[in-house]
């Protein structure tokens, strides 16, 4: 194997496997594939870098090589075995190398290097070779590992992924996903709908049914009050700027709209389901942050709450409804579900 001369060499590590784990390794090799070995040091080796990263191999926790053999490989790993006074493992393998049927060196050398270790107890052609299948298969390992989303969720500073899916919905630079309560992954699962360039109200309908685990309708053409400034309303002696009968005058302070506000039904809701989406609860801030990932702030919008029929309480002294939120006096006309709890979704500005 390489790095025979210095079997002391230092390794940074922080939180390395337990022995028992090396222990099964060398017991049964053959039971474990190479880059489910290499995943899991990786993952809990508590390494300073990546494996195939390391600048240096005193920061790799093992030696990887091939034993040269013309067999074809009946597993990936062949043996594993700790130093003597040393924390490195040496690791040989099967699967692919210099050596064997399937390696690029003439067979003839493989036969001279298996002789050379066997019978004159001279491992050191296999050992200079060994060299090269260290680097050779870790990075083989790195370039597998970048490829594959769940291996860069092993640890926290290689999570490749998270900057690509974050670059795909418009939030990878630096501080973007940070904005608002809502977690990276959450944004991620919905990256379908979020790249988008149109946004259609079934696109927020979904995501909201699948993140909140309610029954979601988005409302459109909700009519509204547009205030006009002081400059735009109508007035006579405007010079070129008056304004025409019947296609840019209007009377007034405010002017109807049907096409910039929009509401969301949250229902029919239980009882507990209800009272996590009112005014001044943590729910209404994340659905508050979820529009403005998928829309932005262009639209006024707001919350209707439904109630469940059979949840629907009379207001009573010592009671669970709340004033103007979740109580009604008398009895209901019919069993329906109660939706006369209307608010903003946005914070009112002072």
């Amino acid at each position: 194997m390489s790095d025979a001369a210095t079997p002391t060499a230092t390794i940074h590590r922080l939180t390395p496997l337990p022995e028992s784990f090396w222990q099964g390794v060398m017991a049964a090799p053959w039971q474990y594939d190479l880059f489910q070995l290499l995943r899991r040091l990786d993952a809990l080796g508590g390494e300073r870098y990546p494996l195939g990263r390391a600048p240096l191999p005193k920061f790799e926790a093992l030696r990887i090589g091939q034993t040269p053999s013309m067999a074809f490989a009946p597993s990936t790993l062949a043996s594993a075995s700790r130093r003597e006074n040393s924390q490195l493992h040496d690791v040989s393998i099967l699967s692919f190398g210099l050596f064997g049927p399937n390696g690029p060196l003439p067979v003839h050398l493989t036969e001279y290097a298996r002789e050379r270790l066997h019978h004159h107890q001279d491992p050191s052609f296999s050992a200079f070779a060994d060299l090269f299948h260290h680097r050779l298969t870790l990075l083989f390992y790195r370039a597998w590992a970048d490829a594959q989303p769940t291996v860069s969720l092993d640890r926290k500073d290689n999570q490749r992924f998270n900057h690509y899916l974050a670059s795909l919905i418009g939030m990878g630079q630096p501080g973007q996903m940070e904005k608002g309560g809502l977690g990276a992954h959450a944004r991620f699962t919905h990256a379908g709908h979020l790249t988008r360039h149109g946004r259609d109200p079934e696109g927020l309908e979904k995501i909201l049914r699948h993140y909140f685990r309610v029954p979601v309708r988005v409302v459109g053409n909700v009519p509204q009050w547009m205030p006009l400034s002081e400059r735009d309303r109508a007035r006579l002696g405007a010079g070129r700027r008056n304004p025409r009968l019947g296609v840019s005058g209007f009377l007034g302070v405010a002017v109807r709209d049907v096409q910039h506000k929009f509401c969301l039904e949250l229902g029919p809701l239980a009882a507990d389901e209800y009272d996590r989406f009112l005014p001044d609860q943590p729910q209404v801030t994340a659905l508050r942050d979820w529009v403005r990932q998928y829309l932005g702030i262009e639209y006024q919008w707001e919350i209707r709450l439904l109630l469940r029929a059979d949840e629907v309480p009379a207001a009573s002294l010592q009671g669970r409804g709340r004033l103007g939120y979740s109580a009604w006096l008398g009895l209901q006309p019919k069993a329906e579900p109660r939706g006369d709890l209307v608010f903003g979704g946005e914070p009112a500005r002072e």
